[in-house]
């Protein structure tokens, strides 16, 4: 009888709870749907706060606003402090995503306030804590907003957290956003921090450097302690064209990992690496299919009439993807009649079949389909 008295009294006051509750958001919509009408500053200034205690969509979108406000000329409002809950988690992402879609002297306005001693203050504090979720947040903005003086902090905190993912994410972001070369090469090099990201991640993060992005990959490429940065050195070097970096991606190709070495195999190709040449050839015979296609890719970008016979061959692969590379690569030809003629003395159905796709695909790529 006792435990039954407790439980219906914990129900009773549960039940008054949820009714004040209830009554209270009933109240606050009912005041917000009366002041929608009325023109009063005073009313919609309310208004406003009232929506932004209810909705944080709401509270985001008032500061974007009075970012804006102080940032373009003639606005009402001068520096940050006058925007009410600025120095909040959500005052850190609503200036980081409103930093990204500002440029010029709108921009250096809001870097400048944020580099300021009041904002500074702030992000000192967080930076001195124990929340890693706010120093990420403080971690992002310096980078989006350029704040070279936190350059020091933001490594610190690398090393700090350096069993955290998320951190070191966020901090190898911010060092690229701000170019800063020595320190990006330092944590690289660094064998006491082992890289959490995926190669594709690097990927992403480095295609954002401001710096001299062909400079950090001669230094990277040879000297980074994780291999998923020398093969993002690799990759870079190769979308980027660096051709006079091509002896530093050769020995990748001749001693790496096998995923290293697809990867300088594609590089060479893209650069047109002479040197490389020899070796690529040596490559056809790969028994991994993901190299032979690559070898095959980046034997059609030398053109050279000599590579005829090995993409023939390579044409006769029993892997799919081998074929069609090689059909893409033998496709450049300018003497079709010929090329297939010596592809049907192969006797091979299947490589005939995708050389006739390849040509015909490279016709109608280049408008001449009848």
């Amino acid at each position: 009888m006792v435990l039954l008295s407790m439980i219906l009294s914990l129900i009773g006051a549960l039940s008054i709870v949820l009714g004040t509750l209830l009554i209270v958001g009933f109240l606050l919509l009912l005041l917000l749907h009366v002041t929608r009408a009325v023109n009063s500053h005073r009313v919609q200034k309310m208004r406003e706060q009232l929506l932004c205690l209810i909705s944080g969509a709401a509270e985001a979108k008032r500061m974007k606003n009075h970012i804006y406000e102080m940032v373009n000329p003639g606005g009402k409002l001068n520096q940050l402090s006058d925007i009410r809950g600025i120095r909040s988690a959500r005052g850190l992402i609503v200036m980081a995503e409103t930093a990204e879609e500002l440029s010029g002297a709108a921009l250096e306005k809001l870097q400048k306030e944020a580099g300021g001693e009041w904002f500074g203050e702030y992000l000192k504090k967080l930076l001195d804590g124990v929340d890693e979720e706010a120093i990420a947040l403080v971690v992002k903005l310096v980078g989006v907003l350029r704040l070279n003086q936190y350059t020091p902090d933001v490594v610190t905190q690398i090393y700090c957290c350096r069993t955290t993912a998320q951190m070191q994410h966020v901090g190898m972001l911010a060092l690229c956003l701000l170019g800063a070369e020595r320190d990006i090469v330092a944590l690289c090099r660094d064998h006491t921090i082992a890289s959490l990201l995926s190669f594709r991640t690097l990927e992403e993060i480095f295609s954002i450097y401001t710096g001299d992005l062909k400079k950090l990959c001669r230094k990277l490429i040879t000297s980074a302690s994780d291999p998923y940065i020398r093969r993002t050195c690799i990759k870079t070097i190769g979308e980027q064209k660096y051709e006079d970096l091509g002896d530093l991606v050769l020995p990748h190709l001749i001693h790496g990992h096998i995923n290293t070495r697809i990867d300088a195999a594609r590089t060479l190709g893209q650069i047109r690496f002479v040197e490389a040449h020899p070796h690529l050839v040596i490559s056809a015979e790969d028994p991994r299919w993901e190299m032979r296609a690559v070898v095959a890719s980046a034997l059609g970008a030398f053109e050279l009439a000599e590579d005829g016979e090995t993409l023939i061959r390579l044409l006769c692969d029993r892997e799919w993807w081998v074929r069609y590379r090689a059909a893409e690569a033998l496709a450049k030809t300018s003497d079709e009649k010929k090329l297939m003629e010596r592809v049907e003395k192969t006797q091979d159905r299947f490589a005939a079949e995708m050389m006739r796709f390849a040509l015909d695909r490279a016709q109608l790529l280049r408008g001449e389909a009848a």
